[in-house]
């Protein structure tokens, strides 16, 4: 998922967003102890995903101009792959061994594959502002959020377009029910969340959320959304189509990870990882990263895996959850 910390809100809406700076004030929410581990990467790394082997990452980095096979405990990079443009996103496809990477300055899509990974080919998809990607859960498809107005279907492995969804203003990121019937798209220019039957391609619902939302994950039956720009995360019942919450965060709200019941907000111009309870919509914690933090991933052993493109680093944090 791509998270570019330079993505900033224009200045021409400076107006519009005044009441929603002057209004976001700190959560009383406590700062988590936690304990972290700082592993020195090539320049820039811009994304994370999942790694193809139990317990590794993928790490992109864009001025590098590779992804990186991590492994977080202990944390050591295991080897590199050179990409052919700068990355902007990575996409781990486990079961078919192999993984995919978004260029989003040169609207172009790359496929890796084999043990170790190695480029296999590219493919060039006529917009300049490609955004996010995923994996269609149970279907052989690759979803690519175009930046612009549509929804680009790939089939994965040939790397062919099978169809182009028109949608809506600046679609950013989106996610799938576990079944893949249903995509949930973040438009940032329409300030809402589309519902698209991943089968016919239409849409089926436009739920409002809050201002320049951007990453979307799934934790049941709920869609969590970043909203960049209003500094909250609105909690969206995809049974319903209605938005049931809206949680305050700290500033500039970006990407998200779910753990468990927890859901962590990145939150760039805080140089915070704010931890949510996601049932009940409640802020219950927070890291204190000392830099913008970027992209970040989940570990199943209760770390996080943090992008610092600032200092060129990755750095795993194992916070103490109430609760967990």
């Amino acid at each position: 998922m791509p998270r570019l910390i330079a993505d900033r809100v224009p200045w021409g809406v400076g107006l519009m967003l005044v009441a929603a700076l002057v209004g976001c004030t700190a959560d009383k929410s406590p700062v988590l102890p936690v304990t972290s581990v700082v592993l020195a990467v090539p320049k820039h790394p811009v994304c994370l995903s999942t790694g193809l082997e139990p317990g590794t990452l993928l790490v992109a980095c864009s001025e590098a101009r590779t992804v990186l096979v991590l492994q977080p405990a202990p944390a050591r990079v295991l080897y590199t792959v050179t990409l052919p443009f700068p990355p902007a996103d990575v996409l781990a496809d486990a079961p078919n061994r192999m993984a995919y990477v978004l260029h989003a300055q040169n609207d172009s899509l790359s496929q890796l594959s084999g043990s170790p990974l190695k480029l296999e080919k590219s493919l060039g998809l006529g917009t300049a502002s490609l955004a996010g990607a995923a994996l269609r859960p149970g279907y052989n498809e690759v979803w690519l959020c175009d930046g612009v107005s549509a929804v680009q279907v790939l089939t994965a492995g040939r790397l062919q377009l099978k169809r182009t969804l028109p949608l809506g203003r600046y679609p950013q990121h989106l996610a799938f029910s576990l079944d893949g019937h249903t995509a949930w798209v973040t438009l940032k220019g329409e300030n809402a969340l589309a519902a698209v039957d991943a089968e016919s391609g239409k849409e089926l619902a436009r739920v409002p959320v809050g201002i320049y939302p951007r990453d979307v994950v799934m934790a049941g039956t709920t869609a969590c959304v970043s909203n960049f720009g209003s500094h909250d995360i609105s909690l969206v019942d995809t049974v319903k189509y209605v938005e049931r919450a809206r949680v305050p965060v700290r500033r500039q709200p970006n990407a998200l990870a779910l753990q468990g019941k927890t859901l962590w907000v990145a939150c760039e111009d805080s140089y915070r990882l704010v931890a949510i309870q996601v049932t009940q919509a409640q802020v219950i914690g927070s890291i204190k990263t000392g830099f913008y933090p970027g992209d970040l991933e989940a570990q199943p052993t209760g770390s996080l895996a943090v992008c610092d493109p600032q200092h060129d680093q990755v750095v795993i944090f194992t916070p103490q959850v109430p609760g967990s």
